[in-house]
């Protein structure tokens, strides 16, 4: 096909690395004053050129959003920073943070969805008995629908406090599993000096910008950091 034609005089090949690469910050660094994803630009100058992340938003339109570029290098010197920070206070900082995770009321939690559960039985089984009794004629059906819409608004109120719930759960055990993986990898490694890419898809959910000179990092186990950027 034409394509497939096109790409074979270009000679590019199927799966070809070098038009599949992601950076590493790629899609994981947010304006902190309108929200848009920051992009990956090469600035050319005189002085030298460089990478720099810049608000979508802020190139579209500068009026939109204030919020100016910030520089790669910047970014990483700033997660490598952080990453020092926790590996030397993670029996001051993670360890404590773990053991908050793990004495969450989540027990309590747990008997509550039971109880819900519970109620949602019998509010079915009383549905059934006001249909039986709708279908032998003991009830009008203006009665019948008056009855039934209550039980329909109490049922919806219980499976929404059990969803929020059971959210509230599987994001705690979901923090405490992406913080044992990191202070795991943190206690395995010599003193932290150098950038690793796999940082960043492994531990951060994601860099909220403030302004050129800060930054927070989002990390996968619930912790928000904030860091300068020198």
């Amino acid at each position: 096909n034409v394509i497939a034609q096109r790409a074979k005089e270009k000679s590019i090949k199927s799966g070809d690395g070098k038009y599949q690469k992601r950076y590493p910050f790629s899609g994981k660094i947010r304006c902190g004053e309108c929200g848009a994803t920051f992009k990956r630009r090469t600035h050319y100058k005189p002085s030298g050129d460089y990478i720099a992340w810049t608000c979508c938003n802020h190139i579209t339109d500068k009026n939109s959003c204030s919020m100016l570029y910030i520089k790669d290098v910047d970014v990483r010197k700033a997660l490598v920073r952080l990453m020092r920070k926790l590996q030397f206070s993670r029996t001051q900082v993670l360890k404590p943070f773990i053991t908050s995770l793990k004495s969450g009321n989540c027990q309590d939690r747990l008997v509550r969805v039971n109880e819900i559960e519970f109620q949602l039985e019998k509010i079915l089984e009383q549905q059934n008995v006001l249909t039986r009794i709708m279908s032998a004629g003991y009830i009008e059906p203006s009665l019948y629908q008056i009855e039934r819409g209550a039980l329909l608004a109490e049922e919806d109120t219980l499976n929404r406090e059990k969803e929020l719930i059971s959210k509230g759960i599987n994001g705690e055990m979901s923090c405490l599993n992406e913080a044992n993986k990191l202070i795991r990898y943190l206690e395995k490694q010599e003193d932290i000096t150098e950038f690793e890419d796999a940082w960043v898809q492994d531990y951060i959910e994601c860099i909220t910008v403030q302004s050129r000179n800060q930054i927070t990092f989002e990390l996968k186990c619930g912790l928000a950091l904030p860091e300068r950027l020198i």
